[in-house]
């Protein structure tokens, strides 16, 4: 595509005028020169210019100046929707912060002094006038690519999204259960809960009167949301919510688990089977809730979407048959996803959602996790009633000095403490120890180091030897020839594959980027290179060494991986007698092998990867590592998802003042969901 643009250019969107005009166009074609260089400073590519010229040309009467206008206008749009906003304004006093700041980028060059105020005024008198009618529509039935709902632009799409979604949302909102008007069942099945409670290290996990009342509220409604940051016991309550279900009379089999991504979803089944093995005096109701042996699903599996189709099984007319969908991770949920899980829930079934508000949005817009969990606290009364958060951190108490160091970091993050490396606790100790070297990481608690990108190599390689390289013994599970049979492996072969996973799952660089010198593609070359030294093998003839780890890149629903499955190459005999290396990749309880060959398109190294990408898992060893510069995409909500991804050390490489401004700056997102659910209730 971008070999096809460079020779396209931008004539043709404007060929048309030129020849209309006689041409002598050479002041319009120098600003959209101008902008094809300043979108990209915007996360858009330069044919996003091109897109917006040709829908301008829908417009064929407008002036240079309206014409420009409007392009701008639906750059603008574009950039918004990039960020992640359903909407944004651009019109009245709502518009003057974030109008200037996008204006100030994308006319930064080419545009004049008096740019920012002249555009803005332009595009307002546009839409007042209502001379771009062939683009901008005002009204719901007018199937136009934009719509300008006052004082916002918005896609239309995403508008139809929204409006659905909230109608959805109202109806589950206004769900009467069984359980609600039976109060004394309600009370008995959750009493019978609290009366066998999980056992961790022969201690017993009671719930506090905060995790009680979420429980029982997941019973009363059709829609309950739960955040609640790490610590406070959310996985505890899905699986105190699952048992409650059942004695209320769900059936287990009518009980749906589900996260957005297939990581986020194997953790999630990880600790809810961990927890129902660990109940005290099992009874036959949670026997029986054992024994389904309920598996999380990613919600595109679960809604059986096909993507030779691009549709989804379960819609409306062919609604799941669960009566309870449990979904973790909710933080992720963008607003088409949510539109298509709701519009599968079965009428009078419930939804319950989990997840940490205070976490990064969705990549893709809409933040709905964050606008229903703050929608509840501006009085839409049964929303408010619907959302909980959970404040007490229990892990706190129990976890031993790096996991609590961690913790409070993690607050102090999201209480914007822009000053986290000078913070101490309430004994007076630094939350984060500072290291001089990179010979003085202890890896644990919270550590930073002041390392510039240039200067990374002796980190990495501290990095490699303590946390990646292991010891003997993992050298010699690497090492060993795995044997597969009937697309499976022998017990004592999974003991060793679940020995090196656990080994390769426990540590893990975050980056902010996948791009520059500490973007993880760059920091997992410099390991592959380290690997493939340690291995004996010429880097530049080998782009994976047996024992590296791998991570899926997108869904391969043919052989059953999804995005961000982890696997490690390794050398499998086949039933033919052959020895290969192949990706191996868990699969139940056991494992499965794959051709290198297939899956190259498939898969990259995951010594290190993105924030984004590591949202729904969980590492003991964690370092985030910070651009030489700050960049739109760090920011507060990014370092504490960082920070959150880990149980015991977390390492903090970069510069003091990008750290601090990082802990300053919020991901702002311009939302319609809660205004539209307010309608819906009212309507």
């Amino acid at each position: 595509m971008k070999e096809k643009y460079s020779l396209l250019g931008m004539d043709t969107a404007w060929r048309r005028f030129d020849s209309a005009s006689g041409g002598g166009r050479s002041a319009f074609n120098a600003r959209m020169r101008a902008l094809e260089v300043s979108v990209s400073g915007l996360n858009l590519a330069p044919e996003s210019v091109h897109l917006a010229a040709e829908l301008a040309a829908l417009e064929p009467a407008l002036n240079d100046d309206d014409r420009i206008a409007l392009i701008v206008l639906i750059l603008i749009s574009l950039v918004a929707l990039q960020d992640g906003s359903t909407r944004f304004p651009v019109t009245g006093p709502l518009s003057q912060a974030p109008m200037r700041s996008v204006l100030g980028s994308l006319c930064a060059n080419g545009f004049g002094d008096d740019a920012i105020a002249t555009i803005a005024a332009s595009i307002e008198a546009l839409i007042q006038s209502d001379c771009a009618s062939a683009v901008v529509g005002r009204r719901e039935d007018e199937y136009k690519p934009l719509m300008y709902i006052e004082p916002y632009i918005v896609h239309h799409r995403i508008y139809h999204y929204e409006c659905e979604l909230a109608i959805r949302l109202a109806a589950l909102l206004t769900t009467d259960t069984q359980a609600q008007a039976d109060a004394k069942k309600l009370s008995r099945a959750l009493q019978s809960v609290i009366a066998r409670p999980v056992i961790v290290q022969g201690k017993q996990i009671v719930m506090s009167d905060e995790q009680r009342n979420v429980v029982a509220a997941s019973a009363r409604a059709g829609l309950t949301v739960v955040s609640g940051g790490p610590g406070t016991g959310k996985t505890s309550i899905i699986v105190a919510i699952m048992r409650l279900m059942v004695r209320l009379g769900v059936d287990p089999s009518q009980i749906a688990l589900a996260a957005p991504t297939g990581k986020a979803a194997y953790r999630m089944g990880e600790c809810i089977a961990e927890s129902l093995t660990r109940i005290e005096r099992l009874d036959s109701v949670d026997q029986a809730l054992l024994d389904a042996h309920l598996e999380p699903a990613t919600i595109h599996r679960m809604l059986g979407y096909s993507p030779e189709s691009g549709r989804f099984r379960h819609h409306r007319n062919n609604p799941l048959s669960a009566k309870v969908v449990i979904v973790d991770e909710g933080s992720m949920l963008d607003v088409s996803l949510m539109e298509r899980l709701t519009n599968a829930i079965a009428p009078g079934a419930r939804l319950i959602l989990l997840g940490d508000a205070n976490q990064l949005p969705s990549v893709a817009a809409g933040s709905v996790f964050r606008d229903l969990v703050g929608s509840a606290g501006d009085d839409i009364g049964r929303l408010s009633a619907a959302s909980v958060r959970l404040e007490v951190n229990h892990r706190m108490k129990s976890e031993g000095r790096a996991g609590r160091s961690i913790l409070r970091a993690a607050r102090s993050i999201n209480d914007g403490d822009a000053d986290l490396l000078n913070s101490v606790d309430e004994s007076n100790t630094p939350i984060v120890a500072r290291r001089s070297s990179p010979d003085e990481l202890r890896f644990a608690g919270v550590e930073f180091i002041t390392i510039a990108a240039r200067e990374l190599g002796p980190f990495l390689d501290r990095w490699y030897i303590d946390r990646v390289r292991g010891g003997p013994e993992i050298a010699e599970l690497v090492a060993h020839d795995y044997v597969e049979r009937d697309g499976g492996f022998d017990d004592a072969d999974c003991a060793r594959l679940r020995k090196l996973f656990a080994h390769a799952g426990k540590s893990r660089i975050l980056c902010v980027t996948r791009v520059f010198e500490t973007g993880a593609e760059r920091i997992n070359a410099r390991l592959h290179s380290r690997a493939a030294e340690s291995a004996g093998v010429a880097t530049e003839r080998a782009s994976f060494v047996v024992g590296e780890p791998l991570i899926v890149l997108r869904n391969d629903y043919e052989r059953g991986l999804f995005n961000g499955d982890n696997g490690i190459r390794l050398w499998v005999q086949r039933s033919n007698g052959s020895q290969v290396p192949m990706a191996i990749f868990p699969r139940g309880g056991n494992f499965v092998a794959f051709r290198f060959e297939v899956l190259r398109e498939f898969v990259e190294l995951s010594y290190a990867m993105t924030v984004h990408k590591a949202q729904g898992s969980e590492f003991d060893s964690i370092a985030i590592v910070l651009p030489e510069k700050p960049v739109a995409v760090l920011t507060r909500e990014l370092i504490y998802t960082a920070v959150s991804r880990s149980r015991t050390s977390v390492v903090i490489v970069g510069d003091e003042s990008t750290l601090n401004q990082a802990i300053a700056a919020r991901v702002e997102r311009f939302s319609g969901l809660a205004d539209r659910i307010k309608l819906a209730l009212a309507g």
